[in-house]
């Protein structure tokens, strides 16, 4: 198989580690063992801790970005809309 590079991506590593356990169980005959299960499981956890992390941050620098679009945008006068009148030509 080809897979795109990870770049040493702790989070893209990960997946692809799981992928490869999932993959090896689909494929193989006979019972799943315990351990095998747990190896998934655990990576799965630490997946979505990682995704957790990452949609917190982003939401904290979407709100600052928002907080200081707001502030430019109070920084400036209130001036009312002027409108463009066109002259006919």
């Amino acid at each position: 198989m080809h897979y795109p590079p990870d770049h040493g991506l702790p989070l893209i590593q990960l997946k692809e580690r799981r992928r490869e356990l999932v993959v090896a169980l689909r494929n193989r005959m006979g019972p799943i063992g315990d351990d095998e299960l747990k190896q998934i499981a655990v990576l799965q956890q630490t997946i979505s801790a990682f995704e957790d992390v990452i949609a917190d941050l982003d939401c904290e620098q979407n709100e600052a970005t928002n907080d200081n679009s707001d502030q430019a945008v109070r920084s400036f006068p209130a001036f009312g809309r002027r409108s463009i009148a066109h002259s006919p030509a």
